[in-house]
């Protein structure tokens, strides 16, 4: 009995570690960015648009509340090129495989895999159902790109099932997550200084 107690309590002793490194590494990345932590952005961003876990684009200016100081041009450089690109890109690359999915497999592959990522086909229809086939549709597809808090697994099945072309859904994904994070920084960070002042 005492031995599984010494185990539960060293278990949870490790987790809240393992958790603390997690939440250190996110601080550094955002409050001290440089070339090493935008691989490690572009890497997590990579894997993490896959699934879906984490809601990297709240997370990552949430940071800001810690910054000293206010929300500097130097900063606000530093995060457009070491955060917000990297993010673009790995946002990007990760959407890959549902864009994949939808435009090879169609509603099929999509009722038989889109478990694994969390992506129904009610979801598809919902945001398909926006686009219209015009000229504009890029325009909208960028706009819900740029969206801090538009889940992004539907708009990659829906570019998918629409057979959007490759470049353009490349180019606006990039542009639309650079946009997202900028607009996220520049609310965070304007929003913590007029609070404190």
């Amino acid at each position: 009995m005492i031995l599984a107690h010494v185990v539960v309590v060293r278990s949870i002793k490790s987790v809240m570690d393992l958790s603390s490194n997690f939440i250190q590494l996110i601080q550094d990345v955002v409050l001290r960015p440089n070339f090493a932590s935008a691989v490690v952005l572009f890497v997590v961003t990579l894997i993490n648009e896959s699934f879906s876990v984490l809601p990297y684009s709240v997370i990552l200016p949430g940071q800001l509340l810690l910054l000293e100081g206010p929300l500097s041009t130097f900063v606000f450089v530093k995060l457009s090129l070491f955060v917000a690109v990297p993010v673009g890109l790995g946002a990007a690359l990760g959407s890959l495989p549902i864009y994949g999915l939808a435009y090879f497999g169609g509603k099929p592959a999509i009722e038989r895999f889109g478990k694994y990522f969390r992506v129904s086909w009610n979801g598809i229809e919902k945001m398909e159902s926006k686009f219209k086939g015009s000229w504009y549709d890029e325009i909208l597809f960028l706009i819900l790109r740029s969206i801090p808090l538009m889940p992004s697994l539907p708009i990659n099945a829906a570019a998918g099932i629409l057979r959007m072309r490759l470049a353009p859904y490349l180019v606006l994904t990039v542009a639309g997550n650079i946009i997202k994070m900028l607009v996220m920084f520049m609310f965070v960070g304007f929003g913590v200084e007029v609070l404190a002042g």
